[in-house]
């Protein structure tokens, strides 16, 4: 079987997650990857992420929603946290998710990322799925805003 166009996948992928026209528009936000092997690699985890005959999407962002906090990256775990909010996880898995970093990155570390959670949460429930914006500029902008 031949390996899926990853930008193809990426857009079906993204559609498939929160609708219509929203894969071309997470594809312009991937453009502004300027390191094209970079970008390649990006677009291939979408492949991966795709695959859910072992781990359901939402199993993929709760696992990647807590590493990414264990490696201080917040900004995306707060979008995988919201993302977990638009597939329709209750937001009480994801707290109790990052309470349990404690027994892994100690407990100020996990209390931290928590404040980060509960932010995002607040964000997605007030905004809903404009809280992900960034993540889906116009795709006839330069795509360095």
């Amino acid at each position: 079987m031949p390996e899926p166009d990853p930008t193809e996948a990426t857009e079906r992928y993204v559609d498939d997650i929160f609708g219509p026209g929203t894969g071309l528009r997470h594809l312009a936000f991937l453009r502004r990857i300027e390191n094209p092997a970079l970008r390649e690699q990006v677009l291939r985890y979408h492949v991966l992420e795709a695959d859910t005959s072992e781990l359901s999407k939402e199993e993929n962002y709760l696992i990647g929603m807590c590493v990414l906090c264990a490696g201080k990256s917040y900004e995306t775990a707060a979008m995988f946290a919201k993302t977990l909010l638009h597939l329709g996880v209750r937001k009480e898995k994801l707290l109790d998710a990052i309470s349990r970093l404690s027994m892994w990155v100690g407990g100020l570390p996990a209390v931290e990322a928590s404040f980060v959670i509960q932010k995002a949460i607040r964000q997605y429930e007030r905004a809903g799925l404009d809280s992900l914006s960034v993540w889906f500029p116009d795709p006839e902008a330069d795509g360095h805003g």
